[in-house]
């Protein structure tokens, strides 16, 4: 009874949050549409999308067949999703010009640009931190599934690399209206960030997949 009633008052905590984040995100929306910015549209869009994956995540975290509890890489699975999901809000509105000023953009971006490089190493830190008592640290199944999620992401990230240079090359004006140098270095990250997520998607789904 005591269980149940925690894991309730855990779901209402993760409704509210999802549905927090979800009325930014619809202000955000409003105000990009009557000022006109493409950057407030994204970050409005984007919020909606993380108040999605948290609504998501809640349900997909519960017990599965046979109460059977999500392991620290589903878990980490997720972490990684909402990371690479803010940190896309961000970068994608740095790339439209929604940060301005001399230091604080670069100081962003050279963080953002760390949490990309440093990515396997979050999920391991996160995974080895949460791992319960006598909890095998990968088998095979695990292995099989991390293998699965890393091929959609490096043919997701080839993709939208090709897609990038064909854009470059028929239409380089929307590249060059990018402006910045700041702009375009942020914009060239979002593909491995989004690649990054759709594999941690794939990682999370088929973890869930195996509970149920």
């Amino acid at each position: 009874m005591e269980q149940a009633m925690k894991g309730g008052r855990q779901a209402w905590v993760w409704v509210m949050a999802a549905a927090a984040v979800a009325l930014l995100g619809t202000a955000v929306l409003v105000i990009g549409v009557i000022e006109g910015r493409g950057h407030l549209l994204f970050g409005g869009g984007m919020l909606w999308l993380i108040a999605a994956s948290v609504a998501l995540q809640d349900r997909a975290l519960r017990p599965g067949r046979e109460d059977g509890m999500p392991s620290g890489s589903e878990k980490a699975a997720w972490s990684q999703i909402a990371m690479g999901l803010a940190a896309i809000m961000v970068l994608g509105g740095m790339s439209l010009g929604s940060m301005q000023g001399v230091l604080a953009p670069y100081l962003m971006f050279a963080c953002y640009a760390l949490i990309v490089a440093c990515y396997p190493m979050f999920r391991r830190r996160f995974i080895e931190e949460n791992r319960r008592y006598r909890e095998v640290p990968e088998d095979e199944r695990d292995r099989a599934i991390r293998a699965q999620g890393d091929r959609l992401s490096k043919r997701l990230l080839e993709l939208a690399l090709v897609a990038l240079a064909i854009v470059w090359v028929l239409a380089p004006p929307l590249i060059h209206a990018l402006g910045e140098p700041l702009q375009v270095a942020a914009f060239l990250l979002l593909p491995v960030l989004a690649a990054n997520v759709a594999g941690e998607s794939r990682v999370a789904l088929l973890y869930w997949r195996d509970r149920q």
